[in-house]
């Protein structure tokens, strides 16, 4: 005789546990869903008092998240996860070996933590919260910008920082050279631009900044200043100011 695992399932969203209870009344003969519940406190409060088999825990809730629901139980049923975290994220949870259930919830994807149930009786309850965590949110830290966004008339171009030698302000405008010898004018300042790059890019003096990446040459200049010679089409030559002249010898180890 197939045990049956009395349930709880935990949602903050109604429509939610109602489309989990459905789903698992296809499997009554392994799990029965004895009660709900809609945010973290009271999650607590019935696991505490049913002590269930087996919890469907939602882990974006307003009051506490599922993780800090985990965090502070005594009693430690079996848990499912629901989650509507990105594909990538859910790595985090393959890692530690732990059941999720992607929302929207698939009823094959049911079907197979109900068929580990089944087969080993229990799920891991004992989870390093504090390293998923961790995992998470290096799955979920934002992805690095690869292109700085131009708009020219009605259309956005997307320029490949890779193919910028560098920028020049010319009295209120801002042009950007690619390697190519393609020049693009912006709205934006070099001070603005400066915030939304990546670390290649350099001031070298208060009307230009340039691509690291694309440095041919650097030759000494009089007056303290350095002559760089980009590698791209045209080979252009840009000056350094001199107040720049010892910070540029620290960073490039002149």
């Amino acid at each position: 005789m197939n045990q049956v695992f009395k349930a709880i399932v935990i949602d903050d969203e109604p429509a939610a546990r109602r489309i989990m209870k459905s789903l698992l009344s296809a499997y009554a003969d392994t799990v029965s869903v004895i009660e709900e519940a809609g945010n973290g406190r009271e999650a607590i409060e019935k696991i505490e008092a049913l002590k269930p088999d087996l919890i469907f825990l939602d882990i974006q809730m307003p009051d506490l998240t599922g993780f800090e629901v985990i965090e502070r139980l005594t009693h430690k049923p079996n848990i499912i996860f629901t989650t509507a975290y990105e594909q990538y994220a859910i790595k985090a949870f393959e890692t530690f070996s732990i059941d999720y259930l992607l929302k929207p919830v698939r009823e094959e994807r049911l079907a197979q933590s109900i068929q580990k149930l089944k087969s080993f009786g229990r799920i891991s309850n004992t989870i390093d919260v504090s390293g998923l965590q961790e995992i998470i949110r290096q799955f979920q830290a934002p992805q690095k910008a690869t292109a700085l966004p131009i708009k020219t008339g009605d259309r956005i171009i997307l320029l490949r920082f890779e193919s910028i030698a560098y920028m020049e302000a010319q009295d209120k405008y801002v042009y950007i050279f690619t390697v190519d010898g393609t020049k693009y004018l912006t709205d934006n300042s070099l001070t603005a631009l400066s915030e939304k790059l990546p670390p290649q890019f350099y001031r070298i003096q208060k009307s230009y900044i340039i691509n690291k990446d694309r440095i041919r040459e650097m030759h000494r200049h009089f007056n303290g200043r350095y002559l760089f010679v980009m590698d791209d089409k045209v080979g252009s030559r840009l000056t350094s100011g001199r107040t720049y002249h010892d910070l540029i010898r620290s960073d490039f180890g002149l």
